[in-house]
């Protein structure tokens, strides 16, 4: 893959990037490595005024968001194995099973890439026919720790969650056993809740602002999927969303 042209201000890290095959962008960046430029030194953040406090619900705890979980990027209909070869052979990422997922517009067709460790992964999305790729958005996952407390924070700070249907909690209450308060919790938080042999997965999502929408992901005991299963009670209430603002 040919490196892009990119202008830079004299105090910018040397950042390389790539094309991958949909036009994002992807940067080849050295972190912490001897004698290599730090792309970190392009995102410090600036000091805050003197005596300024801590916004409530900012300050690290449970909450705190710890890594990126996962990118989810939407493909346009017919670079869709394309994108997963380029990921493959440019990035060494791993190809796993595609996943067809029921959506308001369609099917929505879906495939993970990832390292071995889960370190890095990426879910490459496209609908099943060539319409208008930006029905769907992209968005970014962000690991979190305990993901009642980051809504709860994300929604103090100012955010706004996306809101889930009330009979998608009813039928969690009759497939599985939550602690006292839990789906009450889920339900307050629009939290969507998944279970497999290997472990627990709790996520919840924001609004989508213009074709970028951010989700929390809470993952226990090893679990490694994406909440397939809540796909489509995700992508439903993103489409009445939708449809309420006028989006």
């Amino acid at each position: 893959a040919p490196v892009l042209p990119r202008r830079r201000a004299p105090g910018d890290a040397p950042l390389e990037a790539v094309a991958a095959p949909d036009g994002t962008e992807l940067f080849l960046c050295a972190t912490g490595r001897p004698g290599l430029p730090d792309w970190r030194a392009d995102f410090e953040a600036a000091q805050p005024p003197t005596g300024t406090e801590p916004r409530a619900g900012t300050e690290p705890g449970a909450g705190a968001v710890r890594r990126v979980d996962h990118l989810s990027l939407t493909q346009p209909w017919h670079q869709f194995d394309e994108a997963a070869l380029f990921h493959r052979a440019v990035l060494g990422l791993r190809p796993q099973e595609s996943v067809d997922v029921a959506d308001p517009y369609g099917l929505l067709r879906s495939r993970a890439v990832s390292t071995d460790d889960g370190a890095v992964r990426i879910v490459l999305t496209v609908g099943a026919a060539p319409v208008d790729d930006t029905a769907h958005a992209q968005h970014i996952a962000l690991a979190v720790d305990d993901v009642v407390a980051a809504a709860r924070a994300l929604r103090a700070a100012g955010g706004t969650l996306l809101p889930i249907p009330a009979n998608y909690h009813d039928d969690l209450a009759a497939r599985f056993e939550f602690a006292d308060g839990e789906l009450e919790a889920y339900r307050e938080l629009g939290i969507l809740y998944d279970r497999d042999a290997h472990g627990e997965f709790r996520h919840c999502y924001t609004r989508t602002v213009g074709r970028v929408f951010f989700e929390l992901v809470q993952r226990d005991g090893g679990h490694r999927g994406y909440g397939a299963a809540n796909a489509p009670v995700r992508l439903a209430a993103q489409h009445a969303a939708r449809g309420l603002t006028g989006g």
